[in-house]
């Protein structure tokens, strides 16, 4: 085959997946959001256990317990957006250091971590977040990995950590 054909044929290759690339972060039906925190291994490891942290974040558990402390959440443990219009179909990408939960919730509540659920103010927790089922199905692990879920049609349809219970999202569909 001689160069000319070579380059030609990558070239086609090159412009079909990016037009496929393109297609697909034009759908307005899909909707990504990041899953963060900001947690320094150091700390969360030493406090919580190895492998608590895997990423390289700056806030030590102290700092982390006292903020949830004093306003019931951490700001950098967050999903973002916050409020989603339309998608039916979600990627939550875990951008952090923690293994967190992106968990479909009737109601939001509380998590599986008692003394969080006591710092957030969420002391009943979430039927669904207590169904071990449901919680191995939305966990999302550290170190940019991602995974697909459903918004349900109609109603609005909540997503929350059941790890981190202020960590939440609302999908409304139309």
């Amino acid at each position: 085959m001689s160069r000319m054909k070579q380059i030609t044929i990558a070239l086609g290759l090159a412009a079909a997946i990016t037009g496929v690339a393109a297609t697909l972060m034009a759908d307005e039906s899909v909707q990504r959001v990041d899953v963060r925190d900001d947690c320094d291994p150091a700390t969360f490891n030493a406090a919580v256990g190895d492998g608590t942290c895997v990423g390289d974040g700056d806030t030590t558990f102290a700092d982390f317990l006292a903020e949830v402390t004093a306003h019931q959440s951490a700001e950098k443990w967050r999903f973002n957006p916050d409020r989603i219009s339309e998608p039916r179909n979600l990627v939550a990408h875990n951008r952090g250091g923690e293994t967190h939960t992106f968990t479909p919730v009737k109601e939001f509540g509380g998590g599986v971590v008692p003394l969080l659920n006591d710092l957030s103010g969420n002391p009943k927790v979430a039927p669904e977040c207590a169904d071990p089922a449901q919680f191995g199905a939305s966990v999302v692990p550290p170190g940019q990995n991602s995974k697909e879920f459903k918004a349900s049609a109609g109603s609005p349809t909540r997503f929350q950590c059941c790890i981190h219970p202020w960590m939440r999202t609302t999908v409304r569909n139309r």
